[in-house]
């Protein structure tokens, strides 16, 4: 009986497909090249990225489910048609792999911050010894409430790492009340009472994704309830379309927040011209907070191949109408 062939279609197709085959010898991988895509029309299961994939979206006839290579679908939905989403269900790379990458992400920036390590490396470039550009007070992370928006899967990982740490952990979600498997969440907020998270915390965590209800959620003065701006610090791991980039430059310019740290934007790569790199209390990354591992993937499509042979739900499968 011969395989059944799966089509790779991304920047990473050897990482993928070496990890897929030691994962799932059973099945053969083909790597489609950008110059050729026309194997997509002749596969049923597909695997790539989003911004390879989307303008072939409506001219695969023959496929039955693609697995995308990322959590964020932002590259995705300029080729869909809203009236009209693509009949085979998509399926986004996230889960405990990216929750686990983006959580030592916060917690490695906000030691860094709060020790001041980035003045030290600093320092170092300038081979200077000065113990003081350490504070002896900082605060650690048992002193610390840190309020997550976005308490879905990567959210709740994220707050049970921080969790583990001793921080008093603050989370935002949709529903009205928390459910029982975000047991790490001390208290939890909706967005009407988001004014009351914010004014009580040390750090905010945005890990929302980019919906109707998330964009701009903490513009038009939102952050001026950010009570102790002075210690409050910003760290955005999920999409810049929560703020708008004019608001979030005044809320640092009136100390409404005392800092950022930064990985995502709202135009990717982040233009030179951005105010945002002026700011020495500004922390940027180019959005690498939860890279898309070869190994993490392989390791996601794994689980869901073996649900689509039995019938059965895909994780993380794309719901047009919610937009995640």
């Amino acid at each position: 009986m011969s395989k059944k062939t799966i089509a790779v279609f991304s920047k990473q197709s050897d990482a993928l497909i070496k990890k897929l085959s030691q994962l799932i010898p059973a099945l053969s991988f083909i790597q489609v090249q950008p110059s050729d895509p026309s194997p997509l029309k002749d596969t049923e299961i597909i695997l790539g990225d989003y911004d390879l994939i989307g303008p072939y979206i409506y001219d695969l006839p023959k496929v039955k489910w693609f697995q995308g290579t990322w959590a964020g679908l932002d590259s995705l939905w300029p080729h869909i048609k809203a009236d009209d989403p693509p009949k085979f269900p998509i399926t986004r790379t996230s889960g405990d792999n990216f929750g686990q990458l983006m959580g030592e992400y916060v917690v490695g920036n906000i030691i860094f911050w709060e020790r001041n390590y980035f003045q030290v490396k600093q320092n170092q470039d300038m081979r200077l010894w000065d113990p003081e550009a350490c504070p002896h007070d900082h605060r650690n992370l048992r002193e610390l409430t840190i309020g997550i928006l976005g308490v879905g899967a990567i959210g709740n990982i994220i707050a049970k790492t921080l969790k583990n740490f001793g921080s008093t952990i603050y989370g935002l979600g949709k529903r009205e009340i928390l459910s029982p498997t975000n047991e790490h969440i001390d208290k939890y907020f909706t967005q009407q009472s988001l004014p009351e998270l914010l004014g009580n915390v040390d750090y905010i965590v945005n890990v929302l994704p980019n919906t109707s209800e998330t964009r701009n959620i903490l513009g038009k003065g939102m952050l001026k309830n950010c009570k102790n701006g002075r210690h409050v610090v910003f760290i955005n791991i999920g999409r810049g379309s929560v703020i708008e980039e004019f608001e979030l430059v005044e809320a640092l310019k009136a100390q409404w927040i005392s800092g950022a740290i930064l990985d995502v934007f709202e135009i990717e790569p982040l233009p030179k011209t951005s105010y945002l790199w002026n700011f020495s209390n500004v922390f940027i990354t180019p959005h690498i907070s939860g890279n898309s591992r070869a190994q993490d993937v392989a390791e996601k499509f794994k689980i869901n191949w073996e649900r689509y042979q039995r019938n059965e739900p895909l994780h993380n499968q794309v719901d047009f109408k919610k937009g995640y």
